[in-house]
């Protein structure tokens, strides 16, 4: 063997190793080998060649839904992979499109793959360069943007879907598109976790979907039922969910009738006259702290005409023994149908009860709190923050005890309910912060609120013979929607505390 066919040979080797260890871009320059070689070399070349389009196509498969061509739940996972290695922010839109099982069932699955690729194009027409749209499921779609906002992604897919319902309508097409979408804002370097992301916005998107789905045109032979005759839930049913948690109290009002169903529960702890009153609306707005009814009747008004619907409000409410307890309400109005009626469906949570109180304060704990801000991102409106820390509270407890460090807490959460007058929710973060949340108030009177807390909150706290005054800090936060994860806001607030300047207080040294 000469040596110029030993080098060749070992060229070759070395090039079959490589390929081996994975290195996909390992080339064998065929020309510099001898001439018995060429043709094994060339051979290599082609088979390698061959690999690698086959494994192109089997990654393609991998990542792409066959009928839109668009990426699929695999080809989501890698994009927020990559986008989560940069730690930029981006926005992501889950959308899902309506009645397509109805569209299958009466117009067969040739019709429904149309329907699915019309919408789809409807929605890439409208996308931004650097946007991508994924398929994740049979009628579910993701878009990923790195640079949309959440309210503008809003907004670009609120005109696509009435555009297509525009263009569909009056026997235009054999059904009316439409699709049902929750956008949600995620910052990982915010401490934002893809948990929250994908809960965040599919929450946003069945809440759309409850309150925004359009009906399709119903058979003309199909059984009409009067609307006066319907109950809004088979009791049996409601009560046995009702019964399901003893400081949750789910509610259904009939906004045509007035008929109402309550929980047991909530017919035991608040005194209700039965579990189907009429006129709930009167009825509850009588137990509501005198503080707190203009504005609770004030939002439930805008639910009844039908100008909000969805309504997220804390106030205090009295139970069955004449005590007020603090209260979280969330309800939304379900717009009716020429058979169906307009609802008001929703749930009243007891925190004075609840697992997620706080046992010195009475005020809904960091879980609440966290939960709160998660309901505000599903609402677009103004949100308004204030956060309250109580210093020295490390040296109350260790001079007096924590019976009196708990003293000064709770008379802290007692001004600050006094303060807010039902017009927000309180809630105690960590350790000796509150924050308090605020829809639909504008910076000045956020501002008012926050220099009124810092008056009323340094009234002093008598601890045996000592009238202690304690200091605090109070920073606020004001957001024209929440667009961001729970954690990025609670973050900001407490950088904002620590800059904050101290209103002075009891020196204990």
């Amino acid at each position: 063997m000469n040596e110029s066919y030993r080098l060749g040979e070992q060229s070759v080797i070395t090039y079959l190793q490589r390929l081996a260890n994975g290195v996909s871009t390992a080339e064998l320059d065929v020309a510099a080998l001898p001439t018995e070689l060429h043709a094994i070399g060339e051979q290599l070349q082609k088979t390698h060649a061959i690999l690698q389009q086959e494994r192109q196509l089997l990654e393609c498969n991998a990542y792409i839904d066959p009928l839109t061509n668009l990426g699929n739940r695999g080809g989501l996972d890698r994009r927020v992979e990559q986008l989560w290695r940069t730690g930029d922010p981006f926005t992501c839109a889950y959308i899902d499109i309506d009645h397509l099982k109805h569209c299958n069932d009466k117009f067969g699955h040739a019709e429904g793959n149309r329907h699915i690729l019309s919408i789809c194009r409807a929605l890439t027409e409208t996308m931004e360069h650097n946007e991508m749209l994924f398929r994740i499921g049979g009628d579910e779609f993701v878009l990923v943007s790195p640079t949309t906002g959440e309210a503008e992604l809003e907004q670009r897919l609120e005109r696509v879907r009435a555009d297509l319902i525009e263009a569909t309508s009056d026997d235009k097409a054999p059904m009316i598109s439409s699709f049902s979408f929750g956008c949600s804002r995620v910052d990982p370097l915010a401490g934002d976790t893809r948990r929250q992301m994908t809960m965040d916005a599919d929450r946003k998107m069945y809440r759309y979907k409850l309150m925004h789905r359009v009906q399709q045109p119903k058979d003309s032979d199909a059984p009409q039922h009067p609307i006066a005759e319907q109950f809004p839930c088979n009791d049996r049913v409601f009560q046995a969910i009702s019964m399901s948690s003893e400081t949750r109290y789910p509610f259904i009002l009939n906004l045509d009738t007035g008929e109402s169903q309550w929980s047991v529960n909530a017919v035991r702890d608040f005194d209700l006259p039965s579990q189907h009153p009429f006129n709930s609306v009167d009825m509850w707005l009588a137990r509501v702290h005198p503080e707190d009814r203009d504005n609770v009747r004030s939002e439930l008004d805008m639910v009844v005409n039908g100008t909000w619907h969805f309504h997220y409000m804390q106030y205090r409410v009295m139970d069955a023994t004449g005590a007020y307890a603090l209260c979280d309400c969330t309800g939304y109005r379900l717009d009716g149908t020429d058979t169906e009626p307009n609802m008001y469906v929703g749930i009243i949570i007891n925190r004075s009860l609840a697992d997620t109180t706080d046992s010195v304060t009475g005020l809904g704990d960091i879980h609440a709190l966290i939960n709160a801000i998660g309901e505000m991102r599903r609402v677009a409106r103004k949100a308004g923050f204030i956060a309250i820390k109580v210093d020295d509270i490390a040296e109350v407890n260790a001079r007096f005890g924590f019976d009196a460090g708990d003293r000064v807490l709770a008379e802290s959460a007692a001004c600050l309910m006094d303060c807010s007058r039902g017009k927000g929710r309180l809630f105690r973060s960590t350790g000796p912060t509150f924050v308090a949340l605020f829809d639909e108030l504008g910076p000045e009177a956020i501002d008012e609120l926050a220099s009124e807390i810092e008056r009323f909150l340094g009234s002093p706290v008598l601890i045996g013979s000592l009238e202690y005054q304690p200091p605090i800090r109070v920073a606020t936060l004001h957001l024209d929607g929440v667009d961001r994860q729970p954690v990025s806001i609670l973050n900001e607030l407490k950088a904002r505390l620590k800059e904050a300047p101290q209103v002075p207080g009891t020196k204990l040294d």
